[in-house]
């Protein structure tokens, strides 16, 4: 006899697909869930390594920004070092500049008899004055010029090496060779150049060892520094010999050899001296 009701094996079949249906929605709930929290998690690490790199980026653009801060204040520190240096330079080169002109209007003058005994000048002096006199007698009474003296003067060897590129070189000025040098007098050479590096200024020296192209477009102002150099070298061998007046005179004259031969007694005084100490 058959009724409406369920059978409870009907009962039982329907609870069963009821609950495997709910647990299979808790587990794709739960599975969806930690999808989204490693989703969230893997997004929030890959934020921080970004904000980690960026940290990173922007400290090392402000060292970088504090470098060249430092770069700058010594680039300025620099810059007014050099124009200081540039302003001195250029005073000196005009006071050299005045110099000169003061001693060839000193030179152009007339001289007046000098009775005095020879000193420290080489003979090389006397023989020049001596041939000035000769050619310009020969020569109707004018001047012979520059190419009358018998050895070169300081400021003709410097601005030679200059314009030939040998002081570019960086070569020690005692070490130079110079055309304008015989090979015998090479000793009063390497002591006229020992007292020019002892005594040019470090500006000199450095505009003097510009390339021969340089040398070319300022010869002017090469050929002043030279004469100032020369100039100096005779005053400061007046000063080492104890004159009362440095001031050069008109017989003296800076040719390599007669400031060479003066130089040397200066040097191994100097030498004997140190040895003397010890």
């Amino acid at each position: 006899m058959s009724s409406g009701r369920p059978t409870k094996k009907a009962k039982k079949s329907s609870g069963s697909a009821a609950g495997s249906s709910s647990a299979i929605d808790d587990l794709t709930a739960l599975t969806t869930a930690q999808l989204y929290s490693l989703s969230a998690k893997r997004h929030r690490d890959y934020s921080r390594e970004i904000v980690r790199l960026a940290q990173e980026e922007r400290d090392r653009a402000h060292v970088a920004v504090q470098e060249m801060q430092r770069r700058l204040e010594r680039a300025n520190e620099h810059l007014e070092k050099m124009g200081e240096n540039a302003s001195d330079a250029h005073r000196e080169y005009l006071d050299a500049k005045n110099l000169l002109i003061r001693v060839r209007q000193s030179s152009g003058a007339s001289v007046p008899p000098m009775n005095i005994a020879l000193d420290d000048s080489s003979v090389e002096d006397i023989l020049g004055i001596i041939s000035k006199k000769k050619d310009s007698n020969t020569n109707n009474g004018k001047s012979p010029g520059r190419k009358s003296q018998k050895f070169p003067y300081i400021e003709d060897i410097l601005v030679s090496l200059a314009r030939s590129g040998e002081l570019h070189k960086g070569t020690k000025l005692s070490s130079t060779e110079c055309n304008l040098v015989n090979k015998k007098d090479n000793s009063q050479y390497v002591y006229t150049m020992q007292l020019v590096e002892e005594l040019w200024t470090e500006e000199e020296e450095l505009f003097l060892r510009s390339s021969s192209e340089e040398i070319e477009e300022s010869l002017e102002e090469a050929t002043i520094i030279a004469e100032t150099i020369s100039l100096r070298c005779l005053t400061k061998l007046n000063e080492f010999e104890g004159r009362e007046d440095p001031t050069p005179t008109n017989h003296q004259k800076p040719s390599f050899v007669s400031v060479g031969n003066r130089a040397r007694r200066v040097f191994v005084g100097r030498k004997k001296g140190d040895e003397n100490l010890v």
